[in-house]
């Protein structure tokens, strides 16, 4: 599923490519992550067919707010 959403993301010019690339690889390499929660999420991004940019931050935010996400290194990240 993430390899799907680095995919859609490549595809799209108005995405910082490379800041999200490194948030996607960041999640993805968290070991506490909700996994259902995170592939509601992933899910959502995929079904974007324009992703604009307010829409991507509410995904991003959500991301964030996951109880399970190591939010400092998240931070640092975004």
């Amino acid at each position: 599923a993430l390899n799907d959403v680095f995919v859609l993301v490549e595809s799209l010019t108005l995405v910082d490519v490379d800041a999200l690339n490194d948030v996607l690889a960041l999640v993805e390499s968290l070991t506490l992550v909700d996994v259902d929660a995170l592939n509601d999420v992933l899910a959502l991004v995929e079904s974007l067919t324009l992703v604009d940019v307010d829409a991507l931050n509410d995904v991003l935010a959500l991301v964030e707010s996951l109880t399970l996400v190591d939010v400092d290194a998240l931070n640092d990240v975004l």
